[in-house]
């Protein structure tokens, strides 16, 4: 019997052509460029989607601050070093640069949510590799540094489910300086309040309209004088239109955001809500790069971020250059409430308030 014969009672069999295995890879290839895109935007929605659970969830507990706190709203910054009766919050050392009694809206939040503590924890606190040991976060919210050295830890509401997309500035640990001003208060571009932005690729932050910061001194420093002389702490009673008046933001810098108010002949340096594109320093390659001289992320699909009113709802929103087009001419008053041009109002903007939240 031959059992050589290349032919069977089903047939001859065949080897497939080359051009027959092409066309299988071509295939292959078109459905997975359709595939890949959907893939990616299901995963981008379902962190869009977390993120705002967060936000909401964020609100329900500022809610539950106000009803303890005689309606106050949760200041977005706070220093208790000089107050009579300290805080709770704060009162250990934050790694790596934390200062004792200072801190942010969500430093008072994870207190009074009662988040923590988490044990026998190792981390750097500076690239020189100093350790700190069993740091108990019972009385603020974890900083980047924890977030850099564990990974998936994703335990706080007050960040995003997606990573910040880019720095607003680079931290250097041996320095303990930025390499842009991240803040008109030096209490803020020196990482005393709360957590900056240090690392990439940890859960972006969610950043408070500073505003709301309870430190008068502060207030009247930056744009805030008029605003300063009603003392420390502002009340949902005295929002005039709490649905379009924000309270958070999708951050690329830290924890607080300054509702600054830029002019062309002005003397302010930051410029965190004016979002025009700029060139930067040319990359590795030598080739052209661009950033914003914002600190608002836009880190979601179709470069969007998120905000949190202070009615309680969560929207989204698509990039912006300047608070002019957020708040628009009729909204685009002077520091103590007045407009720019009393006989018109001029163009509406996107309807969304930062400052003089008080006011009409």
């Amino acid at each position: 019997m031959n059992f050589n014969r290349t032919s069977t009672v089903f047939g001859t069999r065949r080897a497939f052509t080359i051009v027959e295995i092409l066309v299988v890879f071509g295939i292959i290839a078109i459905l997975l460029g359709i595939l890949l895109p959907a893939l990616s935007a299901v995963r981008g929605n379902a962190a869009r989607t977390g993120s705002m659970a967060n936000m909401k969830q964020t609100f329900m507990l500022i809610q539950s601050y106000a009803q303890a706190n005689r309606d106050k709203i949760v200041p977005s910054s706070f220093d208790n070093s000089v107050a009579t009766v300290k805080g709770k919050v704060r009162t250990e050392k934050s790694p790596p640069f934390g200062d004792l009694n200072k801190g942010t809206w969500a430093d008072i939040l994870w207190t009074d949510a009662g988040y923590g503590p988490i044990a026998n924890l190792a981390v750097d606190s500076t690239d020189a590799g100093t350790t700190v040991t069993e740091y108990q976060y019972r009385f603020d919210n974890p900083d980047d540094n924890l977030y850099d050295k564990l990974d998936g830890y994703d335990k706080s509401p007050f960040r995003s489910k997606t990573p910040v997309s880019k720095l607003f500035a680079q931290y250097n640990f041996t320095t303990k300086t930025f390499d842009r001003a991240m803040s008109l208060d030096s209490a803020i571009a020196t990482n005393q309040l709360g957590s900056n932005a240090i690392s990439k690729g940890v859960p972006g932050q969610f950043a408070a309209n500073n505003f709301f910061d309870s430190r008068v001194a502060s207030r009247a420093a930056t744009n805030h004088k008029y605003d300063a002389a009603k003392g420390p702490f502002f009340t949902f009673g005295e929002m005039i239109r709490p649905e379009i008046s924000a309270y958070l933001v999708d951050s690329s810098a830290g924890e607080t955001i300054d509702p600054v108010e830029v002019t062309d002949s002005g003397p302010l340096a930051i410029q965190p809500f004016n979002n025009e594109i700029t060139d930067g320093p040319a990359d590795a390659e030598g080739n052209p790069t661009h950033e914003s001289k914002g600190q608002v992320d836009f880190r979601y699909t179709g470069d969007t971020c998120l905000l949190l009113m202070l009615d309680g709802h969560v929207q989204s929103e698509s990039k912006w250059e300047s608070m002019f087009e957020l708040e628009g001419g009729s909204n685009y008053r002077k520091d103590d409430g007045t407009y720019k041009d009393s006989t018109a109002t001029g163009d509406p903007g996107r309807g969304i308030r930062f400052r003089h939240l008080d006011m009409r």
